[in-house]
């Protein structure tokens, strides 16, 4: 009898060394996650894992020394390849960085004078959280805060690569050098402006003016008028002008670990509600919001690192599988209970798409996506589900340069906030203007310390044929 349950007792053991074996043979590559913690994740929906390590930039910019700049904005969720290879050679910087740098004011034309990568942030970015991850960092002065980071890197193996990172309210500059490795070399090789019809200028590196104090990278043509098509939108959970519950589920069900959800509705006025017990989706077609909450109580209350949390966001972010247009990080902020919320926008060739006052104040937010994360899980999400994309015929016009829409927004400033000489130019950015009316085009958006304006980017004059800047 003992034989027999000595017997059992190995076999009930092989069994489960066999089903351990084959979890992580089936798993392999996956940061050596085997069949149990498979088990786990399965059990726990909500808490995403961060599987990457790059804080992807709002924007970033390319340039090879020459004075001009190509700027983009990250094409994938959560990853960009470009980015990771920067993000490499920035690490190599700073792990190697024996010296102990000095707190300066930033020499943009200096930092700007050879082949480089601009990446900028459109909030400030705490130095020391982000730089936890580099205990033995040697600095005497630390910039508290910061928006820009430059890296510079070394053409050859032993040439010096430089990071700089800039703070752009104060324009203080900590600078790290090294003698460049393999990584920067890789990003020296993969750093390739593109000679499109549309560069940009560096204020800092090009512009003498005392108002333009800041680094901002203004795009300019080479002929005006400059052609492009407007936007065209899409609404995610519509079909013939009608919410379609049909495409409304098919994005639903990726937010349920399982869809045989206890029960769903449309109220009175039109809302959609998917429930189970510990996840709540609805949708508003009235504003077009998609809106994700949990209820599953996660144990502790650890605070979420803000790369951590990126991460878990962008992980998040690939279960609507509606959203279709291309984001990027616009904003983080952390709240008194301990949450971090990730606010982002939409994007389309290179160019942010921003929703109007009006649009924001009917939606009821202040950002295209808004994802809260507490105790590393996601516990709200929300999209205003709209997609855009670019019309087929480029039938609008730009004749006015940024310095025309600087005027513009000056003369305003001065008749409606207060009669007084600019001294602070915050920002001016290109951008598709997202209104009511559903007539998407570019439009300048000037920012005249803390007002934003929005200027026309055609006016009704001839220029055909005439060279920018003239």
């Amino acid at each position: 009898m003992k034989v027999y349950r000595i017997t059992n007792f190995i076999i009930v053991a092989l069994v489960i060394t066999a089903i351990y074996q084959t979890g992580e043979l089936w798993l392999e590559g996956t940061s050596g996650h085997n069949f149990f913690y498979a088990l786990a994740k399965q059990l726990s929906f909500g808490k995403e894992e961060a599987d990457g390590d790059v804080l992807l930039a709002t924007r970033y910019a390319v340039g090879e020394g020459e004075g001009t700049f190509s700027v983009y904005y990250p094409d994938n969720v959560g990853n960009s390849t470009l980015l990771e290879t920067a993000n490499k050679a920035l690490g190599e910087i700073l792990s190697q960085s024996g010296a102990f740098p000095q707190k300066t004011t930033a020499d943009w034309k200096k930092i700007l004078a050879a082949r480089c990568i601009v990446m900028q942030y459109d909030f400030m970015i705490a130095s020391e959280e982000y730089l936890e991850n580099y205990k033995d960092l040697k600095t005497d002065q630390k910039l508290e805060q910061f928006d820009y980071i430059t890296i510079v890197p070394a053409r050859r193996s032993g040439e010096e690569s430089c990071a700089y990172f800039v703070n752009s309210d104060t324009n203080e500059c900590v600078a790290f050098h090294c003698e460049g490795g393999g990584a920067s070399v890789a990003l020296y090789d993969s750093l390739m402006a593109d000679n499109g019809d549309m560069r940009y200028i560096s204020t800092g590196q090009r512009t003498s003016a005392s108002v333009l104090w800041r680094n901002m990278f203004l795009p300019q043509w080479a002929y005006l008028p400059y052609e492009y098509p407007a936007l065209e939108q899409e609404f995610a959970f519509e079909k013939d002008g009608e919410p379609s519950r049909a495409t409304l589920e098919n994005t639903v069900k990726n937010f349920f670990r399982n869809f045989s959800v206890d029960w769903s509705e449309r109220d009175e006025d039109g809302t959609y509600t998917f429930s189970d017990s510990e996840t709540v989706v609805k949708y508003y077609p009235d504003v077009r919001i998609l809106e994700y909450y949990s209820y599953e109580n996660y144990a502790g209350n650890d605070r979420t690192g803000l790369l951590e949390g990126y991460q878990i966001c962008c992980n998040f972010l690939k279960n609507d599988d509606s959203l279709q247009t291309d984001i990027y990080l616009a904003d983080i902020e952390r709240t008194i209970n301990n949450e971090v919320v990730y606010y982002f926008d939409y994007a389309v060739d290179n160019l942010p798409v921003n929703l109007s006052q009006n649009v924001k104040d009917r939606i009821g937010a202040s950002h295209a996506i808004k994802v809260t994360l507490r105790n590393q899980a996601v516990k709200e999400y929300r999209r205003y589900a709209v997609n855009f994309s670019e019309a087929a015929e480029k039938n609008q016009k730009i004749n006015v340069q940024f310095i025309d829409a600087l005027d513009d927004a000056n003369k305003t400033y001065k008749s409606v906030v207060e009669d007084k000489d600019i001294t602070d130019v915050k920002n001016i950015a290109l951008g598709y203007h997202v209104d009511l009316t559903g007539d998407i085009r570019l439009k300048w958006f000037v920012t005249l310390y803390e007002y934003t304006f929005v200027v026309d980017t055609e006016q009704e004059k001839d220029l055909t044929g005439v060279t920018a800047g003239e």
